[in-house]
């Protein structure tokens, strides 16, 4: 349930398995409309090569990642005035996402990287403490360990529990 008539999004812990690996995360609001999720978790790798971005899931070699983004979800109050479930702060949104990844040495195409991106998405209870995830943007990612960038474009899918 929201946490009272002046906020409607609520603050909650999950654990997440999607394209990107699995992952804990945390959902804080900061204001009546912005969330903001901070995870830690494993999974999918990236490198740079001649000016392309490469993402591998190699599960031999996972990757370690933090990743925190900021998402404003703009149809919270239509979707609470329409009576439509907004449980697990569900409603489309505009986000801001930062992801640091790792790397691994033990696979060359697993470097050290980060992808910064802005995206749209939509977020749905599926029930009880179920959550769906889903979005597409467009993002810059670095290697720092060839010290080249390429523009890509993002996709993002995560099924997550609710733990509390």
């Amino acid at each position: 349930m929201a946490q009272s008539n002046d906020n409607l999004l609520d603050n909650f812990a999950r654990i997440n398995l999607g394209l990107h690996g699995i992952e804990g995360s945390y959902e804080l609001p900061v204001s009546k409309k912005f969330v903001w999720e901070n995870s830690l978790g494993i999974g999918m790798g990236a490198n740079v090569n001649a000016s392309s971005a490469e993402f591998n899931l190699d599960f031999g070699n996972l990757t370690p990642f933090l990743k925190s983004e900021l998402k404003y979800v703009y149809n919270i109050n239509k979707r609470e005035s329409k009576g439509k479930n907004i449980v697990n702060n569900s409603g489309n949104y505009i986000g801001l996402q930062t992801k640091y990844s790792f790397g691994n040495s033990k696979a060359y195409h697993l470097n050290s990287t980060s992808l910064t991106e802005v995206h749209w998405g939509l977020q749905r209870s599926l029930g009880g403490n179920y959550v769906f995830d889903f979005h597409i943007g467009l993002g810059y990612l670095n290697d720092y360990n060839t010290n080249e960038g390429a523009v890509s474009p993002t996709l993002g899918l995560r099924f997550g529990y609710k733990l509390f």
